[in-house]
């Protein structure tokens, strides 16, 4: 993975690739048509759940690992998934080029999370 530096929320609003919160949803839809069937049950809940989080700047997520899979404790308490199953279903979506993870670091040069860019959809 590329490591990028990210110090303010300004840096993170280069990598979006959708004009709109509403043209981002209309390509998680697309994407979620055409291969949902190949996430499981609980890569699906982690799946919306990084899907919602990206939602605030359209398409890219910066919130940690451990954030994304506490909220599904928090709000789905019967559909907790572990980071295992997190990290499975982001190299799934990179392996369908859904997404892409890049590491980043803070101003003292050290790893503080990873950055999810979702991509728009081929064809759309």
């Amino acid at each position: 993975m590329l490591r990028i530096k990210v110090c303010s929320d300004k840096d993170i609003q280069e990598y979006s690739q959708f004009h709109d919160y509403e043209e981002y949803k209309a390509n998680m839809e697309i994407w979620l048509i055409d291969y949902q069937m190949k996430f499981t049950r609980g890569e699906m809940f982690g799946l919306n759940q990084l899907i919602q989080f990206a939602s605030k700047v359209p398409g890219v997520c910066h919130e940690s690992m451990k954030s994304i899979v506490r909220s599904t404790e928090i709000g789905l308490n019967e559909h907790a998934i572990s980071r295992s199953t997190f990290k499975r279903l982001v190299w799934k979506c990179i392996e369908f080029n859904m997404l892409t993870a890049y590491e980043t670091e803070n101003v003292y040069g050290s790893q503080c999370g990873n950055l999810y860019v979702f991509h728009p959809y081929p064809t759309f």
